[in-house]
């Protein structure tokens, strides 16, 4: 029994292992500014903390992982539409999808904001579920980890950054809720 709970966490060590070499390699060969790239290879690092083994259950990860695609999938839309909407000038919008240049804009920012949300956004978002359970008032406490985070990307990118972290922040809440709900209808 022992042995196969030891085999489990050398399996579970090494796939973190492989996972940060992989992401770390991605992030030093892409075009990030260096100060960008220390702050996502620190919090990838963040795994590498000894938590229980019970901290990362399949509910929880799967939850940050759905609240990471949703999360990109709003960011990119926003990202799309809104300068349109603000502008008033559909026409542009019209010609910008007819181009076929609309396809490709779209798959580069959803695949690139996906990056960000899974390298840097995750991670955050698991630190704000261990640090908040320790406040009483455990979603401000987590909007304001996912804020605080959001942050520290905002030298040349404005707001997006916070903007992407709030999004985040909400999507988790809201499917920890649903979660919560769907528990308790169980135990009744």
């Amino acid at each position: 029994m022992i042995e196969g709970k030891r085999r489990i966490r050398v399996k579970h060590l090494l796939l973190k292992i492989a996972v940060f070499s992989i992401f770390s390699f991605l992030i030093m060969v892409s075009e990030t500014p260096s100060y960008l790239k220390i702050i996502f290879i620190s919090v990838m690092l963040f795994f590498f903390l000894p938590f229980r083994y019970e901290f990362f259950t399949k509910e929880r990860m799967w939850r940050k992982f759905i609240a990471a695609v949703s999360g990109t999938i709003i960011f990119t839309m926003l990202v799309l539409f809104v300068p349109v909407l603000l502008s008033g000038d559909l026409t542009n919008f019209s010609i910008f999808i007819e181009s076929g240049d609309s396809l490709g804009y779209s798959i580069l920012v959803f695949s690139i904001t996906l990056f960000y949300f899974l390298i840097y956004g995750l991670p955050v978002s698991l630190l704000s579920d261990w640090l908040a359970a320790r406040y009483p008032h455990r979603m401000v406490a987590a909007g304001f980890v996912h804020f605080g985070f959001g942050m520290l990307l905002i030298g040349e990118l404005w707001i997006l950054p916070v903007l992407s972290a709030m999004i985040f922040w909400v999507i988790d809440e809201l499917l920890r809720r649903r979660t919560a709900k769907e528990v308790a209808e169980v135990n009744i």
